[in-house]
């Protein structure tokens, strides 16, 4: 089984701008409204469905302000449905 990883700030911009990464926010709205990381796009664990119009190999780097539930969530799901390079960020806006 593939697990998510935990990566730093300057890797998930390299991820994004150089290999075309997609950087997800499973952060309520309120606190994306507040501050988010540039270029991220707010998705609840609902809305990870929108996706699966990628490929599976697309990396895509779930943020949160902490390590929560809806991070966790998020991974294991994308991880669940195919994706093969699924990593975390865990830092302040």
């Amino acid at each position: 089984m593939i697990d998510a990883k935990q990566i730093s700030l300057g890797k998930a911009a390299k991820l994004v701008n150089t290999k075309g990464g997609i950087l997800v926010d499973v952060r309520d709205p309120v606190s994306f409204r507040d501050g988010t990381v540039a270029g991220a796009i707010n998705l609840s664990l609902r809305q990870l469905s929108s996706l699966q119009r990628y490929s599976k190999n697309t990396p895509i780097v779930l943020y949160s302000d902490k390590m929560d539930i809806a991070i966790k969530t998020a991974a294991n799901y994308l991880i669940q449905f195919g994706f093969t390079h699924v990593n975390t960020l865990i830092s302040k806006p």
